[in-house]
């Protein structure tokens, strides 16, 4: 059986002069990830797990495309895992 968690994160940013957030590492169990591109930016709540209308960034860790997320409602950064329960 599938099941979705929402896994915190720590993540460094920054604000551009436009006032942008941009995302640039993620840190996550004590290891450090670069984030080499932001792809896009869109408003979107993952339907997995609860949030408040967060900001859902499509970026590129270690050549690998992955989506974190930023709730203004609560300043924090997530993503959203899949976990398996046995039965």
């Amino acid at each position: 059986m599938k099941k979705y968690e929402r896994k915190q994160l720590e993540v460094l940013a920054s604000f551009g002069t436009d006032g942008a957030l941009k995302p640039f590492k993620l840190i996550y169990k004590d290891r450090s990830f670069e984030i080499t591109k932001v792809k896009r930016v869109r408003r979107h709540c993952p339907q997995e797990v609860g949030c408040i209308a967060p900001l859902e960034y499509t970026v590129i860790v270690d050549g690998v495309e992955r989506k974190i997320y930023f709730e203004q409602d609560s300043n924090t950064w997530f993503s959203v895992k899949e976990v398996y329960i046995e039965q």
